[in-house]
């Protein structure tokens, strides 16, 4: 869980923090159906995860937990989904209503084992990572503020129970209490927009996207780039990501930090186009519902089918799905003004970000490799939980 350090204003950083604790201890007494739920969920599941017979074989007590979860589920479920059901038609540009989430996450966090073919792994998941705090987790995440949107969307995803081998990694995620940095994008605003007026493809790109006219689509963009926020890159480790678009259509950025401001401008604006896709493919969405069910229709790229609309704007403008950028190809992608075609700029960048193979196989995030000439991209929350990483 995030608590918000915002730089560079120091003496605001200590108010925004003392507001996080103080919002925080406001909730310790707050009654709602799904934190009960939550209490319920951790006395009966997880609380007892701690304490099994361990010459029992581990299949035997996922049986009994199973049983558990279903009579929970049955127990819960009219109570929970009218809420649920109302969080998820609400519209986007609504605050959410505190009882309503709370609902939506305990009844997705519960579904997402009852549906799950991996409930014995997701079961030792949790005793593996001594994970029994659920009510404060979900506390946490209502008084997160500026990060509320990540960490509502975020908890959604983790409660697919999709990613299995990084599920011990994202639990610790949501326990941990550290301080995060995190910074708007203004001091990237005018360089960004300066970029894709020397990039008419992009621009092109993005408007069919949202079948809106110029005037709109400029107004879209205005409003998104100054709600994105640049992220500190310890917190995407959870999914091994760099960017993530929210359902409420809420940018957050990794903030790289390779030392070399013209690496780390390139690969935040790389990353910021991949997003943006998923911004614009979502913007005709007016609820969180028609948002977590919006689809990217098929491409086929090299007889290969695509329906994430990032990944496929990356390999139809990049040439790949490239997870490393050097430094050269970060200076032409900064720099490039020439009048080149799609083709022809995917088959440019490709080239010049060739590079060898074992940069390919580093497990580093987001930082140099031997030298500060070459920045590592992670892709995207979305895909990576979708299975396309």
């Amino acid at each position: 869980m995030i608590i918000i350090n915002i730089k560079p204003f120091s003496f605001y950083n200590k108010i925004l923090a003392r507001n996080y604790f103080q919002s925080f201890s406001k909730l310790k007494n707050l009654d709602t159906p799904a934190l009960n739920v939550a209490k319920l969920i951790e006395d009966k599941i997880l609380i007892p995860l701690e304490s099994l017979d361990p010459s029992i074989p581990f299949s035997d007590h996922k049986k009994k937990f199973s049983k558990k979860i279903k009579k929970i589920l049955e127990r819960i479920i009219s109570v929970l989904e009218p809420l649920s059901l109302r969080f998820w038609n609400r519209p986007l540009e609504y605050p959410v209503i505190t009882e309503e989430v709370l609902a939506a996450l305990v009844l997705k966090f519960l579904l997402g084992m009852h549906n799950s073919v991996h409930l014995e792994k997701i079961l030792f998941s949790f005793q593996y990572s001594r994970f029994i705090e659920l009510t404060n987790i979900l506390k946490k995440i209502i008084a997160s503020n500026e990060l509320k949107s990540f960490n509502i969307s975020g908890f959604l995803i983790f409660t697919d129970f999709k990613c299995i081998d990084t599920l011990v990694s994202e639990i610790s995620f949501w326990r941990n209490n550290a301080v995060t940095e995190i910074k708007t994008f203004d001091d990237y605003f005018n360089d960004f927009i300066g970029f894709l007026s020397n990039n008419s493809l992009f621009i092109e790109y993005l408007k069919g996207l949202c079948n809106v006219d110029e005037n709109t689509f400029n107004l879209l963009l205005d409003f998104t780039l100054k709600k994105t926020v640049l992220v500190q890159n310890q917190i995407f480790k959870w999914y091994g990501a760099d960017g993530f678009t929210t359902y409420d259509r809420k940018i957050y950025i990794k903030l790289f930090e390779t030392g070399c401001p013209v690496m780390n401008k390139a690969a935040i604006f790389y990353v910021l186009l991949h997003e943006l896709c998923y911004y614009f493919r979502r913007i005709s969405c007016l609820t969180w519902e028609d948002s977590r069910n919006c689809p990217t229709p098929e491409t086929i790229i090299d007889n290969i089918p695509l329906s994430e609309a990032g990944n496929i704007f990356e390999i139809q403008f990049f040439g790949d799905r490239h997870r490393f950028l050097n430094k050269s190809v970060c200076e032409f992608f900064l720099s490039s003004t020439e009048k080149l075609s799609r083709e022809e700029y995917s088959t440019r960048f490709a080239f010049i970000n060739r590079t060898r193979e074992r940069f390919y196989v580093s497990l580093m995030r987001g930082a140099c490799l031997g030298g500060k000439d070459i920045v590592e991209l992670s892709g995207c929350a979305i895909s990576k939980h979708r299975g396309y990483d």
